[in-house]
């Protein structure tokens, strides 16, 4: 159930100390927007938020278990930091094709965009 409530003050309160309806005691939460093409920006799976992903960070170009921001390629002589250089395996975390996790090509991707345009189309 999704209740709007107006005010800050509000908001924390019920948060805080939950929502009483009824004759009954209900705890309450932040809405999180999300769908099947939302992509996670801590594991960059799709159909989740990433407050809702508590395991490891994977980096958009290599999957390797760090940021995409601090992502080398392991050369000392190269500078690059946080994207693609001319060393680098590029290596999707979705469908380990070579182009980063945050592609439009990858089918991982377009699948994910095909199932929401799906569920949008069905509640219409």
């Amino acid at each position: 159930m999704v209740i709007t409530l107006v005010g800050k003050d509000t908001t924390e309160k019920v948060l805080r100390s939950g929502l009483s309806l009824f004759g009954r005691k209900f705890k309450a939460q932040r809405y999180l927007p999300f769908g099947p093409d939302t992509q996670c920006s801590r594991c960059l799976a799709f159909g989740h938020h990433p407050t809702q992903y508590t395991s490891t960070i994977h980096c958009a170009i290599c999957t390797q278990q760090h940021p995409t921001h601090l992502h080398s390629c392991g050369r000392s002589q190269c500078p690059t930091r946080g994207k693609v250089c001319l060393h680098t395996t590029i290596k999707c975390n979705n469908c380990n094709e070579p182009h980063p996790a945050t592609s439009k090509e990858c089918t991982t991707n377009i699948n994910a965009q095909q199932a929401a345009m799906e569920r949008r189309r069905k509640a219409a």
